[in-house]
């Protein structure tokens, strides 16, 4: 039963899939802790909670369950026999087993603190992709959803651009200028999410520039959809590359290799007659002389000019080569061998790739071999270029320094995650028990965010100093190490199901899987290829390599199959007749950007961002490979037979009669729709980057000397980070997002038919109102460009104004072009006058915003006037549309960020209504401060909440109205009240109020910080109060526990009175407990459990309690090396428990002497163990030499890991004079002046000791 409640459901859940693909990739919050992921993740399973309550508010109105034979396996309809549904369902139920049986069952269900990618995470990617397959409906629906995609990447992409040219003016702890992170605060991260997007926006430029060239009469709206893509995928493409990622490159290779690869098979299909003849392959080698020559050549041009000029060429000459591919498909040239040309371009540079990666080493034999040794010459030299050099190294496990060193690490990672899946005793925990289910690890995994504990065992001491000791792997940076972690076995291979099945559906709809051979070639491949890799790995170089090996043979395999498809298909398998059919365009992008996906994941982390999009891009598949072409087969026309007719044995697109749209009519739901969703584009960037610093010369006394307006012009025009220079950028990205955002919106709907502006309909201006507009037109130009000429520069003028000034050359041209044609009653003269008065009146707000408030209003109401001359009556069809677009979806962004100003300006300006007299008082204050900042999160999710409504209303509105005469059941409407209140309660509880106590967390650092820089008891106390106000928001989050306990730990030391120390100790104690109780696994809380009891031992006055404290001491270090046996810190700072507290030299020795065994990278071991050597020795005597001797052994081991130490350089040089070695003594004093930049040796002393 069909209702108007049901209908809007429908549109919830359609707009909830549009805000997941907003927010996701472009939401942060600076004011939590974690700014990015977790920040990102709850929005997200906010929305899929929303999401799945509409459509049980559906399912309850239209009773569902009357019908469930869509469940039923024997039933042909049942979604069991529907593809990607079998392998989902099997996914769910892997990660459920995996998270029931886990070792941290309740962070694999809800996250990790730092990552939050629990079962609860991936069952909200799951929930969009089934509610994208079970209720988008129509071609529309996936053109938005493409569309909302290309312009979401806008702004992300071009942020990238602001962090390289400095020009970010949010103080990022990290460089973003060599390496853009942009909104995922990761340069992987904005790397893997626009490989994704790139395909997608190829594809559109593909089709903007068929219809460019196929149709007689050029479409305006080509014209501009084909612009904005071309800028866009510039703009994705530079900052993929300004992030300086490897792996995501080498993603969007493997994409673009098969999208490329499959749209000329399919034009070789559309032209080529009979077989594939070698005499049709002399083209394509031709074309890939260019490239080769330039290469083997490129030792004479680096000789002659520099080496990055010779690399230039070389990629230049290969860019130009590829570029000429889409030229001559264009011109509709070479169709017959333009796919074997490109297949030899590729396995060229694959080659050329593989060449690069080989060392200077091997490669020596051959720099004299004619030809190919300059080329050789040519790539060593191409190795030592910056950021160029990196793509010559990623198989160089060696480097443990620079950038290069992620390669270490990652090997040093697999190292632990291999005997961490292989069978080994059970992992043991603090009470002394053992996880029950070891013996299923290797099937069923450790459960999801698993890794972080229980890698602890494994971990290998190199990684400690390769990349830092107080960071503990939580991904292996290999998405067939994580998935065997994760889920095991079976969960691998269930992963891999998926993977198989979408590049199957994806090619048997293309066409590239065309029968049951193929299908079983493509099969063979993709697993022989993993099988036959990971044996050579294991047999040949080391199970290490085991997660590189496997996808790579499956890509591999995947690429032959390819190109086995390429050289038997013919042209009568075709399965199109238009080989640049949109839907097929579509499904191309969408498998290469699946396919640059599972590359990328194999070198990174599958993020929030490209975990959505990959569950959406299936939907999509399953949309339109499946679900749309079974619609086609059943309501097909078929054609009337010709002559020309050939039988086909491939599976044929048929053609769909279709209604041609009425002019004008129908363009208020799509318009709407468009128009939110740019203003929700528009709200997320004014929220995130609303900041606000004080200027040096600022002094704020009363709440009227700060506004709101001031906070939100400084956080979209002054670059406080830069000495608070003008610096429009951020405003400048809104804008761009907004006018790009709004001409592709608009041109997509008028290529469509959603919106059919009759401009064929418009008159003629009458000759008495034309010459008056002509002048009315020419007096804006003039003032415009007289502005801009006439009014003189000051010596300070601001970016702001230059940037506006050459502005008003452009706006003043219009005019006058508007003019020009008025006068000479042009073609469509009346319709070019009106766009320009509309540019005119929608832009006149931007320029007010910008500081031009008096121009700007003069300009409104200018083109105000003039528009309103011109108007017509049919003009409503013209007009509404981009006015409505441009007009509330600007309104409503600034409108978010002067809001979210304001609160800022209230919470910056919060005062106590009472004077703060007692600490308690000031404590109170304090959390009711952090509180206040919490709120900005519930400002931003009601933002959200609004927007989602909004569109669902605005999706819905052709059946709210006759269209469907039912409204819903009183059954329905009670289900929307019940599971609507109760879809925002659960979120406020498992989301909102997740970010908002790492919001309050956050508010407590400064005075943690303070408290540990001045000994500040008060500070400590602030601190404290603030992350227990943390933790009551979120009761079971273990690692606020480490920092209260550790803060109550930290302001016992400081506090002098006996009693409230001997307190504080205790309560440190409790909630180190506490946290130890839920996460046991976590070495933290047992190590900082043990360092409170040493020092409880150092302040304990009675001598009685002593005794305890240092057993409960040495327990728990016991216990956290137990934990982690390779962690040297822990270590040490045990054989310091023995040496200080038990003076037992032996002990301390032994253990420092273990430590320095296990972990032989750390230096300060060996500096300790020398102390201990030292503090041990006799007054005299050879054993006080030997001791000596000893000691000066260790240093010299720790100096030769870590020679930036002066103390240590200086002690070493104390115990050369003392075993009689002068000479030595005089060179480590030396070496540790020379190292003491920071003053940290007196000198008098140093000067004292050398002479």
């Amino acid at each position: 039963m069909d209702s108007k409640l049901a209908r809007w459901c429908d549109g919830l859940i359609e707009a909830g899939w549009l805000a997941a693909i907003i927010a996701i990739p472009l939401f942060f919050n600076i004011h939590s802790e974690r700014v990015f992921e977790p920040d990102k993740l709850t929005l997200l399973r906010s929305i899929a909670v929303l999401m799945a309550a509409a459509w049980l508010v559906k399912f309850v109105e239209q009773q569902g369950w009357r019908d469930l034979g869509w469940l039923q396996a024997k039933n042909r309809e049942a979604i069991w026999h529907k593809p990607f549904v079998l392998p989902i369902f099997v996914l769910v139920c892997v990660y459920l087993i995996s998270t029931i049986f886990s070792v941290t069952p309740r962070v694999s269900w809800a996250g990790s603190y730092q990552r939050l990618q629990g079962t609860y995470t991936t069952l909200s990617y799951i929930t969009i992709f089934a509610l994208v397959a079970a209720t988008m409906r129509t071609r529309e629906q996936v053109r938005r959803v493409v569309t909302t995609i290309i312009i979401t990447s806008i702004p992300i992409a071009f942020y990238g651009l602001l962090q390289h040219f400095d020009l970010d003016p949010l103080p990022w702890g990290g460089n973003v200028t060599r390496r853009v992170a942009g909104h995922m605060g990761n340069s992987i991260f904005i790397a893997a999410y626009l490989i994704m997007a790139v395909p997608l926006t190829l594809g559109r430029i593909i089709d903007a520039f068929t219809n460019i060239l196929g149709d007689d009469e050029l479409s305006n709206a080509d014209v501009v959809r084909s612009s904005v893509y071309i800028f866009t995928l510039a703009i994705q493409m530079i900052t993929i590359y300004w992030s300086g990622s490897r792996g995501p490159l080498l993603g969007l290779a493997a994409g673009l290799f098969a999208f490329t690869l499959v749209l000329l098979v399919s034009l070789r299909n559309a032209v080529a007659e009979g077989k594939f003849r070698l005499a049709d392959a002399t083209p394509a080698l031709i074309f890939l002389l260019p490239s080769l020559l330039v290469l083997l050549l490129s030792n004479v041009v680096a000789q002659a000019t520099t080496p990055l000029t010779a690399f230039a060429v070389f990629m230049g000459v290969v860019a130009l080569s590829v570029l000429a591919i889409f030229v001559l498909v264009a011109a509709r040239r070479g169709w017959k061998w333009l796919w074997l040309g490109w297949i030899l371009l590729t396995l060229f540079m694959g080659v050329w790739l593989v060449l690069f990666n080989i060392p200077d080493a091997s490669t020596q034999g051959l720099r004299q071999a004619p030809v190919i040794g300059g080329m050789f010459e040519s790539l060593s030299a191409w190795r030592e270029l910056p950021t160029i050099g990196s793509y010559g190294k990623m198989l160089d496990p060696t480097q443990n320094v620079g950038r290069e060193k992620s390669n270490r690490v990652r090997v040093l990672i697999w190292q632990g995650v291999v005997q961490l899946i292989s069978p080994h005793a059970p992992l043991q925990y603090p009470d002394g028990s053992t996880d029950p289910f070891n013996f299923l690890r290797p099937f069923i995994g450790y459960g999801p965010e698993s890794m972080y504990v229980a890698y602890n065992r494994f971990y290998p001491p190199e990684l400690a100093t390769v990349e830092a000791r107080n960071a503990s792997p939580d991904r292996s940076h290999n998405e067939t190490f994580d998935a065997l972690v994760i889920t095991g076995i079976v969960g691998f291979v269930v992963w891999q199901a998926l993977y198989l099945s979408v590049f199957y559906y994806a090619f048997r709809y293309l066409g590239v899987v065309d029968s049951r051979r193929d299908r079983n070639v493509l099969f063979a491949a993709w697993i022989g290829g993993g099988v036959l890799a990971g044996l050579l790995a294991a047999l040949l170089a080391d199970p290490i390599y085991l997660g590189v090996a496997i996808p790579s043979g499956t890509i591999m395999g995947l690429v032959l199959y390819l190109i086995y498809y390429a050289l038997l298909a013919q042209a009568e398998t075709a399965v199109s007749d238009n080989p640049f059919q949109v839907d097929r365009l579509l499904v191309n992008g969408l498998v290469a950007a699946v396919l640059a996906h599972f590359v990328e994941i194999h070198f990174g982390i599958a993020i929030a961002a490209t975990r959505l999009h990959f569950f959406l891009f299936v939907g999509l598949i399953f949309m339109v490979a499946y679900k749309l072409r079974g619609e086609e087969t059943e309501t097909a026309v078929s054609p009337e037979p010709t002559p020309d007719d050939k039988p086909t044995r491939g599976r044929r697109r048929v053609r769909v009669a279709t209604a041609a749209p009425a002019a004008g009519s129908g363009w208020g739901a799509p318009v709407w729709v468009a128009a939110l969703t740019l203003a929700f584009i528009l709200g997320i960037l004014a929220f995130e980057y609303m900041s606000y610093a004080l200027p040096p010369d600022k002094i704020i006394q009363s709440r009227a000397d700060l506004t709101a307006g001031e906070i939100f012009y400084q956080s979209l025009f002054i670059n406080a980070r830069r000495g608070f220079v003008d610096s429009p950028f951020i405003f400048l990205m809104m804008m761009f997002t907004w006018l790009l955002g709004g001409l592709v919106a608009l041109s997509e709907m008028v290529k469509h038919g959603e919106w059919v502006p009759p401009l064929t309909a418009v008159s003629p201006v009458p000759p008495d109102r034309r010459t008056m507009l002509g002048v009315g037109f020419m007096l804006v130009g003039a003032a415009s460009i007289g502005y801009r000429f006439i009014v003189p520069l000051t010596d300070l003028v601001s970016t702001t104004a230059l940037l506006g000034r050459s502005l008003t050359l452009i706006w003043g041209a219009l005019c006058f072009l508007a003019a020009l044609r008025l006068f000479t009653n042009g073609k469509r003269a009346r319709l070019l006058a009106g766009a320009v008065a509309l540019i005119g009146l929608l832009t006149a707000l931007p320029v007010m915003v910008a500081g031009g408030t008096g121009y700007g209003l003069l300009t409104a109401v200018a083109c105000a006037i003039l528009l309103y001359l011109l108007w017509e009556h049919n003009w409503n069809n013209i007009v509404w549309p981009p006015a409505i677009v441009g007009v509330v979806s600007l309104s409503i962004g600034l409108l978010v960020g002067y809001l979210q100003a304001n609160n800022l300006r209230g919470s910056l300006l919060l005062q106590s209504p009472t004077p703060l007299e007692t600490l308690d008082q000031i404590m109170a204050f304090r959390v009711f401060e952090a509180e206040r900042a919490a709120g900005f999160l519930t400002f931003f999710y009601t933002f959200m909440v609004l927007m989602l409504l909004g569109t669902a209303v605005s999706l819905t509105m052709p059946w709210l109205g006759r269209r469907v005469r039912q409204s819903g059941t009183a059954l329905g409407f009670g289900g929307l009240a019940l599971l609507l209140i109760g879809a925002l309660l659960f979120n406020a509880v498992t989301n909102v109020r997740v970010v908002q106590a790492d919001m309050v967390y956050k508010r407590a650092r400064p005075f943690d910080s303070q408290g540990g820089s001045e000994g500040n008891s008060d500070a400590w106390n602030v601190a404290i109060a603030i992350y227990e106000r943390a933790l009551e928001m979120v009761p079971k989050e273990d690692f606020y526990y480490l920092f209260l306990g550790r803060a109550y730990l930290e302001n016992s030391t400081v506090t002098a009175d006996p009693a409230a120390r001997e307190v504080l100790l205790a309560d440190a104690e409790t909630r180190l407990l506490q946290a130890q109780a839920i996460n046991p696994l976590n070495t933290d809380h047992t190590a900082n459990l043990a360092r409170l009891n040493t020092r409880w031992y150092q302040l304990e006055d009675n001598e009685a309690n002593r005794p305890l404290r240092l057993e409960r001491a040495r327990e728990n270090y016991e216990t956290a090396l137990m934990l982690s046996p390779q962690n040297s810190i822990v270590r040490n700072e045990y054989a310091f428990l023995a040496l200080e507290l038990e003076k037992d030299c032996d002990e301390a020795l032994a253990i420092y002497q273990q430590s320095a065994d296990i972990d032989p990278f750390y230096a300060s071991t060996y500096f300790s163990l020398a102390d201990t050597y030292v503090s041990c020795a006799p007054d005299s005597g050879e054993e006080r030499t030997t001791a000596y001797q000893s000691a000066a052994d260790a240093l010299e081991l720790g100096l030769a890991r870590d020679g930036s130490n002066p103390r240590a350089w200086a002690q070493a040089g104390q115990i050369y004079q003392q075993i009689g070695r002068p000479t030595d003594a005089v060179a480590a004093y030396e070496e540790a002046m020379n190292r003491d930049r920071k003053g940290e040796l007196p000198a008098w002393n140093m000067n004292y000791l050398l002479a």
